[in-house]
């Protein structure tokens, strides 16, 4: 499988992670998808249908099959694809999504919308646009354009909040929420209710997914996982909660984890560095 990642360019670059590009077939049939703090938006090139499941359920919760917005997730979900895929996509920073958007993020939490929903005639305009591109690069080129095009002014709010997610990174999440917003200068129920518009979640709820996010860097930087040194370099004093919160995000044990991540990596390893998706059997 092909997987081609660009960084755009300013102003876009303040509010994107990367654009990218996936192509060839997919490893694993269903693909269990880990929670982060931020939006991701996902431009089916193919038109294939793919189904997305909430923890623990046997029916979809909605089927896609042209583009669709994944919000911010506080556990994982699983998307059965299709046996070959093609995409274009845009990785969101935190609170990057809003002013292309221009709805309280928190209306799609633990969603997969489609982008008509949101966009749209604009919305197949895109894909349209993309279909006829005649190269990878003139497809992220193209996106730049169009997405210059959507962005709109930003709230005087959301650098507030992307200075406060700049702390929580630096930190990797180990910090008192309320020493935060004493830092920033305000009070916790203005910081929450402005991280919850322009992110989708409150700033605890963003800590939590960035020491996961750490503790799954962690994890795959080392060829033998001592997890309960990771759970101490975390920030965690206690095995049962760096369990409990692992289970929580995963649906898996630490242990669990590190064995199918290791069998990803074993089987796909392009696919392994580019994404964490965990096979389901």
């Amino acid at each position: 499988m092909t997987y081609i990642s660009y960084i755009p360019s300013p102003p876009l670059n303040a509010y994107i992670e990367d654009l990218y590009y996936l192509d060839g077939p997919a490893p694993y049939p269903r693909q269990k998808a880990l929670p982060v703090a931020s939006s991701n938006l996902m431009i089916n090139m193919l038109g294939d249908s793919f189904d997305a499941y909430q923890p623990d359920q046997s029916k979809p919760f909605i089927t896609c099959t042209d583009s669709w917005w994944v919000g911010v997730w506080g556990t994982y979900h699983s998307v059965d694809w299709q046996p070959s895929v093609r995409f274009f996509g845009i990785h969101f920073k935190p609170a990057g999504a809003y002013p292309f958007l221009q709805l309280p993020l928190s209306k799609i939490n633990d969603q997969v919308v489609p982008l008509d929903a949101i966009w749209g005639r604009f919305a197949s305009d895109l894909r349209e646009r993309l279909l006829a591109a005649p190269t990878v690069q003139a497809g992220f080129a193209l996106l730049e354009c169009l997405l210059l095009g959507r962005l709109r002014e930003a709230p005087q709010s959301l650098k507030l909040v992307q200075c406060a997610i700049g702390e929580i990174a630096r930190q990797h999440g180990s910090l008192s929420i309320r020493a935060l917003s004493d830092q920033m200068g305000v009070s916790q129920n203005h910081l929450s209710t402005q991280f919850k518009r322009l992110v989708g979640i409150p700033p605890k709820e963003v800590a939590r997914l960035c020491r996961f996010a750490r503790i799954l860097h962690l994890i795959d930087s080392v060829p033998l996982v001592d997890l309960t040194f990771i759970a101490y370099q975390s920030g965690f004093y206690d095995q049962s909660h760096f369990n409990r919160d692992f289970i929580s995000f995963t649906g898996h044990s630490p242990g669990e984890y590190v064995q199918l991540r290791h069998r990803v990596q074993a089987e796909h390893p392009e696919h392994a560095r580019a994404y964490r998706n965990l096979p389901v059997d």
